[in-house]
């Protein structure tokens, strides 16, 4: 009887541990791959627009692409490009490449499932700002 009692104890210890792993996991575990869009400010001059930010996740990768907006179609100094970094929890760093500018910054962001926020200062001698999207 004792064995049987061990034996049962001992298999619901370990239910419970998969159970306890498997759920309420950590934000660390969730892709947050999707389109973002939103509104571009340019620190400099204070003028608005648009941001359509399109990433994808793998493990802790980001990679993905933006465009911008701002005034007429093409005025927005900060261009349009292709992102690269990392995710760790909520917080993101990204590096953005304009491939319409020639310009380089480096974003810092936070994400949670709905909103993608954050600053991005150039490496390049360009215009800098914000920008505050939520998910499509």
């Amino acid at each position: 009887m004792r064995r049987i009692t061990q034996g049962l104890v001992l298999l619901l210890v370990l239910g419970l541990s998969v159970g306890l792993m498997s759920c309420g996991g950590d934000d660390d575990d969730e892709d947050i791959s999707g389109v973002f869009q939103g509104t571009v400010t340019e620190a400099d001059t204070g003028r608005t627009g648009s941001i359509v930010v399109s990433l994808i996740q793998t493990g802790n990768t980001l990679n993905g692409t933006y465009t911008t907006v701002i005034g007429a179609v093409g005025d927005s100094r900060i261009g349009n490009g292709n992102l690269s970094g990392v995710i760790n929890g909520s917080t993101v760093s990204l590096t953005a490449n304009s491939t319409s500018s020639g310009c380089t910054y480096v974003v810092n962001a936070s994400i949670d499932d709905e909103d993608f926020n954050g600053t991005f200062l150039s490496t390049s001698g360009c215009l800098g700002g914000t920008f505050d999207t939520e998910r499509n």
